[in-house]
């Protein structure tokens, strides 16, 4: 047990055993309240009357119990406990207090994440539901439901438990040493030399392997670690393979914690119906009545241009869309075409929406002359085979301006690594994607297959909105339930992790008992 923890925990103990003899006036706490300057703590008081919260009564006492329990377990659930630790002080209101404060902050933090956290990242756009910490607390401990509260704190989601037992095993692990490193080597020393250390490493994580016997073929134990792990599953030990197999136990406990956060960031209750695309590992899921009706590989934003994590509800389908070029790709990838190939626009499909009277392929414009960041011009690519939006488009309306798309270049699905894109998310599985949500049926929408064949553009609005969550989920449990991890393309969780971590756990103040001032 942590110093802080000890010293909470004896520290409450010695406030049971002075609850007789010492009381606090109301205007105490008041005036510690005032100095503080946390105003859900001022609330939680102010509807009590300001009266002691955790000693004087039997109730009371066993109430302190169950919060000191809760914060000595917070790293459970992946939070950091020295943010809620409590100082020592021999004067019953300032102990009410502390214990208040560091419930209310445990409360806010488990319910909906920390919003430190949250903003690290400027393209995380996610509904924040108000959560009324204070209100909760003082109506769980008049009604007498205070361990209620506490067990439905967290996020109620399958996933989210699986990833607490998941950040339990791996610290386990790293507690006993955790698994050993691999070298580099040839695939003939990893089958020969090297093969009873690389079952040693394996078998950490496999439990087909860890249960078969010694002289058992490892190649099999090799491949399903590199699908657990998003990798192609080819069997030879790389140079992305060994990374993976090196990454410590501690390590892979991070980034669970980082997931666990992404997850408390999340509305408490999900959609029924939604789509839901992970970009780390580049799929997209449609649940129908909660349960995953289509799956479909997806290519989502290269490391430079991430796609973001938001939700947005998705308007309509447009069918043979045009392609509006955003400013940032005119400038920097079709600009350099046009100086090599002034006929580039007119051999694409393209115009230029504000260019010069008579001339809408810019066949007269001194491209050369025309710098990347005074580009003056909107390009806007007719609907067609070279379209890069393809045949459908998902109309998501979001401050991004992200979106779902269709693609020519459907060779790209196949591969292992499938950040390509510029942010927006390309669907393997579009057509029946949007015939479900045309038509609530996977079945290709005749009036989708209608409208591609036309060849005209044309717009269709959705029955009712579904939502679609664009998330980045680096370790989740598989359908097989095994914990799966994927590469920190963007590196969100590099960052999210290292602003999680403190210097160390921290008591201020010595702990005081009954006998003494």
């Amino acid at each position: 047990m942590s110093p802080w923890r000890a010293a909470a925990i004896a520290l409450l103990l010695a406030s049971d055993l002075c609850a007789a003899q010492q009381s606090a006036p109301p205007s105490a706490i008041a005036a510690l309240i005032a100095k503080d300057g946390n105003t859900s703590v001022h609330q939680f008081y102010q509807d009590r009357q300001f009266a002691l919260a955790w000693s004087g009564t039997a109730a009371a006492d066993a109430n302190a119990r169950r919060i000191v329990a809760a914060l000595a377990h917070a790293a459970e659930d992946g939070l950091d406990p020295s943010r809620y630790e409590i100082s020592a002080s021999a004067d019953p209101a300032a102990r009410d207090v502390a214990l208040t404060k560091s419930a209310l902050a445990y409360m806010k933090e488990l319910h909906g994440g920390r919003a430190d956290l949250k903003s690290l990242d400027r393209d995380v756009a996610l509904p924040t539901a108000p959560y009324d910490a204070a209100g909760a607390l003082g109506t769980a401990l008049r009604e007498d439901r205070l361990q209620q509260l506490l067990a439905g704190l967290a996020p109620s989601h399958p996933q989210y438990a699986q990833l607490k037992s998941a950040l339990a095993r791996y610290r386990a692990i790293a507690a006993q040493g955790g698994w050993p490193m691999l070298p580099p080597a040839t695939p003939e020393e990893f089958s020969h030399a090297l093969a009873p250390l690389l079952r040693e490493r394996l078998r950490w994580e496999d439990k087909t392997l860890a249960s078969a016997p010694q002289d058992a073929d490892i190649a099999p134990a090799v491949v399903r670690f590199q699908q657990r792990h998003g990798l192609t599953a080819d069997g030879v030990i790389g140079r992305q393979t060994l990374a993976a197999l090196n990454r410590s136990a501690a390590s892979q406990a991070d980034t669970i914690k980082a997931n666990m956060e992404r997850w408390r960031w999340l509305p408490r209750t999900l959609e029924v119906d939604r789509i839901m695309i992970n970009a780390a590992d580049a799929e997209l899921q449609l649940w129908l009545k909660d349960a995953p009706l289509l799956r479909s590989r997806v290519i989502v934003g290269r490391p430079r241009d991430p796609t973001p994590i938001l939700r947005a509800d998705g308007a309509g389908v447009t069918v043979n869309p045009p392609w509006t070029v955003p400013a940032s790709i005119a400038a920097h990838e079709i600009l350099p075409k046009l100086k090599a190939n002034p006929a580039y626009l007119a051999a694409n499909d393209m115009i230029l929406l504000n260019g010069p009277s008579g001339d809408p392929h810019g066949l007269h414009i001194n491209w050369r002359a025309i710098r990347p960041g005074t580009f003056p011009y909107q390009i806007r690519q007719y609907p067609g085979p070279r379209n890069p939006l393809g045949r459908i488009k998902f109309e998501l309306p979001n401050r991004f301006d992200v979106y779902l798309h269709d693609t020519p270049g459907k060779a790209s699905f196949a591969q292992s690594g499938r950040a390509l894109s510029h942010g927006c998310v390309r669907v393997e599985q579009i057509l029946p994607l949007a015939s479900y949500a045309l038509a609530a049926d996977l079945s290709a929408s005749d009036k989708i297959v209608d409208a591609i064949a036309a060849g005209q553009t044309k717009y269709l609005p959705l029955p009712k909105r579904l939502p679609v969550y664009f998330l980045y989920w680096t370790a989740f449990t598989g359908t097989d339930g095994e914990i799966e991890f994927r590469p920190d393309l963007y590196g969100r969780d590099q960052r999210l992790i290292a602003a999680m971590r403190t210097e160390g756990l921290r008591l201020a103040g010595d702990m005081t008992t009954c006998g003494k001032a």
